[in-house]
């Protein structure tokens, strides 16, 4: 933490020169040092800087999140002291700008073109009896996607920095804002399956789920985390491009296949046809065959379980048979219990 950089800093940020003398630790918490600062003028700044690299705090966005949730508290009130802002540092220091919840939130990226979502795909073969070269080539080019995209692993060697990513990968799959509990909380009590009087069995199931997979530091890689046919397109060229990127950078690749083989397996129980079966066995063989990740098939169904909720009710997902969501719900059940995947 360099005078130089901090003086610049609050230069900027006050509006008027200021220059740093001295920087002194004067404490260190949980998750964080802090550090007293001097200026030539005589007046006295605090800074915080987040330190940890596990109990939620793995990736850098959580860091920033957590302060920007602190300082937007201490800026609600006429408080001393008060909060000047949030800095990052890459080659300088650099205050991020104000957000309040009028500010709007954008993502910008490049536009993928025009395509025939999988999901689009996937409904027209209903019908179909058995697989064909054009679904085993639509196929291969999934898998292509993500064997690319699960080789990429974390830069750290780091076993211990490793385990807290690979461990908190398992409990935002029932702790993530947009996952587990919020999905359970949003079924009503017409549903035919998972009310919410009926849903501790399985919270239980889940949680003993998230302690058994705990520790697998050597099967962390970067995954997508909506992994569906919604997302994925196919391009007049036969090309595919993959959108929408969310909640999760690095988790099990059983993630990505688990919510993938969802869409197959919710098809086979409502059309009872082996045709969805032979989809999802295909692309199970072949995405084993690339990575050689047989334990993949117990990793996945930790994932189902989430799927699960989002088959339950009409007001999530429609058009689904009653029977056809406790059939899967019942399958995903005994999956979790086994801790592997199979199709009924």
């Amino acid at each position: 933490m360099d005078k130089a950089g901090l003086s610049e800093l609050l230069t900027k940020k006050l509006n008027r020169e200021v220059e740093v003398t001295d920087i002194v630790k004067v404490g260190s918490g949980f998750h964080s040092n802090g550090y007293k600062i001097t200026t030539k003028g005589g007046e006295n700044y605090f800074i915080k800087q987040v330190t940890s690299e596990d109990m939620g705090f793995e990736f850098p966005e959580r860091k920033l999140m957590s302060l920007l949730v602190s300082h937007s508290m201490l800026s609600k009130h006429e408080n001393y002291p008060n909060s000047i802002g949030v800095a990052i540092k890459n080659d300088k220091f650099e205050f991020l700008p104000e957000i309040d919840e009028n500010t709007q939130v954008y993502h910008l990226q490049e536009y993928g073109g025009e395509g025939k979502s999988y999901m689009d795909l996937l409904n027209e073969k209903v019908g179909k009896s058995k697989i064909d070269e054009t679904d085993k080539q639509e196929i291969d080019k999934v898998v292509n996607f993500l064997v690319s995209l699960h080789k990429n692993k974390p830069a750290s060697k780091d076993p211990k920095l490793l385990t807290a990513i690979y461990n908190d990968y398992l409990r935002s799959v029932i702790g993530h804002p947009e996952y587990l509990l919020l999905l359970l909380q949003r079924v009503p009590d017409s549903s035919p399956v998972l009310r919410p009087t009926e849903q501790g069995e399985f919270i239980a199931l889940m949680l003993e789920g998230m302690h058994y997979f705990k520790g697998r530091p050597e099967r962390l890689c970067a995954i997508h985390g909506d992994f569906w046919g919604a997302n994925v397109f196919f391009k007049q060229d036969n090309s595919i491009f993959v959108i929408d990127y969310s909640r999760m950078p690095w988790g099990d690749p059983g993630f990505d296949v688990g919510v993938w083989m969802s869409q197959y397996l919710i098809k086979y129980h409502i059309t009872n046809s082996n045709y969805f079966r032979e989809l999802g066995d295909y692309f199970l063989e072949q995405y084993i065959s690339r990575t050689g990740d047989k334990g993949v098939v117990n990793t996945m169904v930790y994932p189902l379980g989430v799927v699960s909720v989002i088959y339950s009710h009409e007001d999530s997902v429609p058009g689904i048979p009653d029977a056809a969501r406790k059939a899967f719900y019942a399958n995903v059940t005994r999956m979790l219990k086994s801790k592997q995947f199979s199709w009924g």
